[in-house]
């Protein structure tokens, strides 16, 4: 294996901290007229706006959140008329003549596919730029593996959504196998999927699905089935490559990063070198050599956390199978880490190299070597792990002492409600109000439900349940009456 060597891009500008605390602060607005969802049908463009425009009082914004919010003053915004590959009213036509600042509206065509050539590309000029559809399942923008879909020449921000974005790849040096950017990336109720990143000879193989010189946000998507592969050299984030990745309301599932064995592979899901924070979310049937689901390096001044998400189902053929965290304290909080497999034989659930926290989480039935050995947290350091009410079975490294090692009984991971899959606690389960909520959120991961302030509480009983779900939650009356998951 070579020796560690990645170098970290230029630090431009935090990524948007208001949209990733969203859902932990004291009063979140309803979330409705919903579409596209387990239960129904999320909102479009317009509505996350406004949703996340109701929420920027209460936090600091950040460059890329406050451009989403509130675009800058520009051109009137350009519509796309048809679903042609070029010519005039193309999709194609408009992103090559965008200045900066220009919204690309296609909420208002009739087709539902747009079937590319080749990839679509800006000018360095249009250091931002915003493409806005009618919804992820109502267009679909296919490159159909003619390459990318989409290279951002700017220097600011791309952002991507209400629409699919799938098909793309590329091979050569660097990354993104659908969208590649100069700047960050924001992908809002959108899908990035089927895409792939390979190299040939010694270049590396980064981003199969995203790959961002700067910042990457995902709110309420989806990035799945992508990979990246590099013949002979490093290869990282079949999902997500970037800076800094924060992730909420969203899932990210069966991406895989795979080399030649000899040099590193890592984070199938996603790969961060900075910070990163992964909220109300579940990442889940991801593949790499280490970080089968998330792989995270860490910035020098940067918090790297999960907070109220699920680990579930990831794979890593050396260690880490869930999540692999280095360099830089790392903290855990109200999650569920359970299913994941990895070859090593410690910390299949959570490979740790420094300081780490966790509170109020589920970390069990990870396991290693095809099963062979009981396998949750883990590490080839003498690490402090701190926190509380944990339920941690097996573990190579001393835990707090109120930590419970019984069996959690989980159900399986599927919709239980909200906008993405959890795994249920079943009757009975030693989780049930052994937990805390030092994060003060008001939702467990399901979030907010329905036309109102109602949704799935944080804490039924006396106090909150260990892990990611809250049984019994919802909580309040004629629920069923008045509500729709989100």
């Amino acid at each position: 294996m070579n020796s560690e060597n990645f170098t970290r891009a230029p630090r431009r500008r935090p990524l948007a901290a208001a949209l990733a605390l969203a859902f932990a602060l004291s009063a979140v607005p309803a979330w409705s007229n919903q579409r596209d969802t387990p239960h129904g049908r999320m909102h479009d463009t317009a509505d996350l706006r406004a949703r996340l425009s109701a929420l920027a009082p209460n936090a600091r914004l950040s460059a890329p959140l406050a451009r989403f919010l509130e675009p800058p003053a520009g051109p009137p915004p350009v519509a796309v008329t048809n679903c042609d590959d070029s010519g005039p009213g193309s999709l194609r036509e408009a992103y090559f003549n965008a200045v900066d600042g220009t919204i690309i509206d296609l909420t208002q065509l009739t087709c539902s596919t747009i079937t590319l050539s080749g990839v679509l590309t800006n000018s360095p000029s249009a250091a931002n730029v915003q493409l806005e559809g009618p919804g992820k399942y109502e267009l679909t923008i296919d490159a159909g593996h003619n390459g990318r879909v989409l290279v951002h020449n700017g220097s600011e921000q791309l952002t991507v959504s209400g629409m699919t974005i799938t098909n793309g790849s590329y091979s050569g040096i660097y990354g993104g196998g659908c969208i590649y950017s100069y700047g960050d990336v924001v992908v809002g109720e959108a899908i990035v999927s089927n895409c792939s990143m390979s190299s040939s000879g010694t270049a590396k193989a980064y981003g199969g699905a995203i790959y961002a010189h700067g910042d990457v946000l995902v709110a309420a998507s989806l990035i799945t089935d992508s990979t990246a592969h590099a013949a002979s050299a490093d290869s990282a984030g079949a999902g997500i490559w970037a800076n800094s990745v924060q992730i909420i309301a969203s899932t990210i599932s069966g991406n895989t990063v795979s080399g030649d064995g000899s040099h590193y592979a890592r984070g199938g899901g996603m790969f961060s070198l900075g910070d990163a924070s992964i909220k109300y979310s579940t990442i889940t049937d991801n593949e790499a050599e280490s970080g089968g689901g998330v792989f995270l390096i860490g910035a020098a001044t940067e918090v790297m956390e999960i907070v109220n998400s699920t680990i579930s189902g990831n794979r890593a053929g050396g260690a880490g199978g869930g999540v692999f965290a280095k360099y830089r304290p790392f903290a855990v909080s109200n999650s569920t880490i359970t299913q994941n497999r990895a070859g090593h034989q410690i910390g299949a659930g959570l490979y740790l190299t420094y300081a780490t926290e966790i509170q109020s989480s589920i970390v069990a039935n990870n396991t290693s070597q095809d099963g062979l050995y009981a396998s949750d947290v883990g590490s080839g350091y003498a690490i402090a792990i701190t926190g509380a009410n944990n339920l941690i079975i097996a573990s190579n490294l001393p835990l707090p002492a109120d930590t419970i090692t019984l069996q959690p009984m989980l159900g399986p991971l599927q919709n239980n409600g909200g906008y993405t899959m959890t795994h249920a606690l079943l009757p009975g389960s030693p989780a049930i109000d052994h937990g805390n909520n030092l994060r003060g959120g008001p939702y467990d991961q399901r979030g907010p439900s329905g036309a109102s302030y109602f949704g799935y509480e944080r804490v039924v009983g006396p106090s909150a349940d260990i892990g990611a779900f809250e049984f019994g939650a919802p909580d309040h009356i004629f629920v069923n009456g008045f509500e729709v998951s989100i």
